[in-house]
């Protein structure tokens, strides 16, 4: 526990000795709100909740955010070299995957606290907006919670198996980007049918988070993909001692 916990704490504070963290944030967090905003005024007057206008806005930039985190965690020190220092140290394989992916994973949420944060600023700003759905909000942060959880998980793995960021990141964010899109890439195909298309689109989730629907089915398949992902990276890292 307390290798993890150094693991951990040098990964999360190397994330903040870099201007890059800061610019990443302040961009992510600017690019949600103005997407939020521009999409309430288009959508005024219209049935279309505030919760999912939110929940979209947001979620179109999350591949970007952690694609931006998740690059560097291994390419880098593959780079430089110190990853096999830091190999030959006494701690566990485990113990490296987990404390870099705990910290991305936490800089990732405190990052989308105050993107969610705005739709309770605007409905202060605004006198039209008479209240938020606390119960959608709420689902709309479980939903943001699985899905980081499942892309840090791709974006640790992605980033392991190559040595150049910007491989890691091209590869990382199409990786990351395939929920997004799955239903419109395979919805029309043969081969699936409908009701996996339905159980594993992004865009279907949305809606039953949005509306204060959590199904364990949802929580399982990302959390499932999480610790296959963080499994795999384990026995990735644990080979490079036999080559």
């Amino acid at each position: 526990m307390l290798k993890f916990l150094a693991i951990f704490k040098r990964e999360f504070s190397s994330m903040f000795l870099s201007p890059v963290a800061y610019v990443t944030a302040v961009v992510f967090v600017a690019a949600s709100a103005w997407t939020f905003i521009q999409a309430v005024q288009v959508n005024s007057g219209e049935n279309e909740s505030l919760v999912m206008i939110m929940m979209i806005s947001v979620m179109i930039w999350v591949p970007i955010l952690v694609t931006v985190v998740c690059m560097r965690l291994f390419a880098e020190e593959k780079r430089s070299g110190t990853l096999e220092t830091l190999m030959t140290v006494a701690v566990s394989e485990r113990c490296v995957v987990l404390g870099k992916y705990f910290s991305a994973l936490l800089f990732v949420w405190l990052v989308l606290v105050p993107a969610v944060a705005v739709i309770y600023w605007l409905a202060y700003i605004s006198p039209g907006i008479e209240s938020v759905d606390h119960y959608g909000v709420a689902g709309g942060a479980v939903m943001f919670a699985l899905v980081t959880i499942c892309c840090v998980a791709i974006g640790l793995l992605v980033s392991l198996l190559t040595r150049n960021q910007i491989v890691a990141a091209i590869c990382c964010f199409a990786a990351i980007c395939t929920p997004f899109f799955l239903k419109s890439l395979v919805g029309t195909l043969p081969v699936f049918g409908d009701r996996v298309v339905e159980y594993i689109s992004l865009e279907t989730q949305l809606l039953g988070f949005s509306a204060g629907s959590l199904s364990l089915q949802v929580v399982v398949l990302y959390l499932s993909v999480a610790v296959l992902m963080l499994f795999t990276a384990v026995r990735i890292l644990e080979s490079r001692r036999w080559l």
